[in-house]
């Protein structure tokens, strides 16, 4: 699977977002970077200057490039297991690609120009938007043919919700009062229009939503709960998934988060080691150890997590400080460690087994343990499906020239 500036899954639902009117960054590249000869990126693709559907393979030209005229609109630039794919489409993805490149450039990142590595060492800019810009695209192609493995497809029930979708779209476009009128369905699929999405393709990526989620459903039940627990651990194991309980002293006064004093500090210390005394007694004896651990915890344990997490933490690498990931780290299941110092103060730390029904705390949050495990899964079913398709791309257009369409 080719890298991408989005992680590929994500992209059905970025769509949705655009395509419901919040994602207001798409088409302002053209616009912010060209000129009066650029692609007027607000106005009906129709009323737009483009060459014939037979155009070949756009001259390169300066800064502003060429936009959505390098192609008509229904130029076949690849062809998916026997359909078409037009230029409308592709550009869609190319535009939302770099628009997000020129939305990351104004929040800071560092831009080098289309032939920098500026988000990927082993691809330049351009290859990577290039990439991107297929990979996302390709998927809806792939999900259509994951669903009808999985013997699930849309319904009249899914009809009407992209329906209602693109109206309440359309009404949020409009006056909001929960009613969608034929003048703000006009205006919004105008607005779509000077997005570069037809009625057709708004009803394929919505589509591809609703079945992402009935393939999901089939594979792994609604909330993953048909995943096997086996399964939910080896995933949990490969990506270093921890759980542990722990009793807490702070050597930090929690009103105003500045160390105590030395002798405070002195204190904390030796109760921590007289807890561990206590619980190093029964070292051997899991059952009972996790029995004293829990009645010291509750007693002692100056946690403010602790009423929220009472069955102890599951985590991922790089969500803990670093003293306390280590420690649970060189742990075996049921082991304990002895007083472990961290900017917070005193860590006991007594590691468990993962529990496949718990809930994992990650960099991005916490989310059920099954539910991330089939996320992961279906990703890499997902990637396997858009890697397997018999894809024939039409005039080089896997990689086309994005100085030439975008702008220097």
């Amino acid at each position: 699977m080719k890298k991408t500036l989005i992680a590929p899954v994500l992209c059905l639902a970025l769509a949705l977002s655009l395509l419901a009117g919040c994602g207001g960054g798409i088409g302002q590249y053209n616009e912010d970077a060209g000129s009066a000869d650029a692609a007027d990126t607000t106005t009906a693709p129709e009323d737009t200057a483009a060459p014939a559907a037979d155009t070949a393979v756009p001259e390169p030209t300066p800064d502003p490039g060429l936009g959505y005229a390098a192609y008509a609109p229904d130029t076949v630039v690849a062809v998916c297991a026997g359909r078409d794919i037009t230029w409308r489409e592709y550009y869609y993805w190319l535009n939302y690609y770099a628009g997000y490149i020129d939305y990351m450039t104004a929040m800071g990142v560092p831009w080098s120009g289309w032939d920098g590595h500026d988000y990927d060492p082993d691809l330049t800019n351009a290859q990577l938007v290039a990439d991107s810009a297929s990979i996302s695209m390709l998927q809806l192609y792939a999900m259509e043919k994951m669903a009808a493995d999985a013997g699930v497809s849309l319904d009249e029930e899914d009809r009407q919700s992209i329906q209602d979708s693109y109206d309440q779209a359309a009404d949020s476009y409009g006056d909001q009062n929960g009613e969608c009128s034929q003048e703000e369905a006009d205006a919004y699929a105008a607005y779509l229009d000077g997005q570069f999405v037809d009625r057709a393709l708004y009803d394929f990526i919505t589509g591809s939503q609703l079945l992402a989620d009935k393939v999901f459903a089939a594979l792994y039940g609604e909330e993953g709960e048909n995943m096997p627990a086996e399964d939910v651990l080896a995933w949990a194991d490969s990506q270093g998934v921890m759980a542990c309980k722990h009793i807490l002293l702070m050597t930090v006064d929690q009103a105003t988060n500045q160390p105590l004093d030395d002798d405070a500090i002195a204190g904390k210390k030796a109760q921590a080691d007289e807890l561990y005394a206590q619980l190093a007694a029964v070292e051997d004896d899991p059952a009972a150890l996790e029995a004293l651990f829990d009645e010291l915890m509750n007693a002692n344990s100056e946690d403010t997590g602790l009423a929220a997490y009472p069955d102890g933490y599951i985590f991922t690498p790089g969500v803990m400080v670093s003293e306390f990931e280590s420690a649970t780290q060189s742990l075996e299941e049921y082991g304990l460690s002895q007083p472990v110092q961290s900017s917070y103060g005193y860590h006991i730390i007594l590691r468990l087994p993962v529990d496949p029904e718990g809930s994992c705390t990650t960099s991005s949050g916490a989310a059920p343990l099954r539910i991330s495990a089939a996320n992961a899964d279906f990703t890499d079913r997902l990637n396997q499906a858009t890697d397997g398709l018999d894809v024939q791309w039409q005039n080089g257009m896997d990689q086309p020239d994005i100085p030439a369409i975008f702008g220097d």
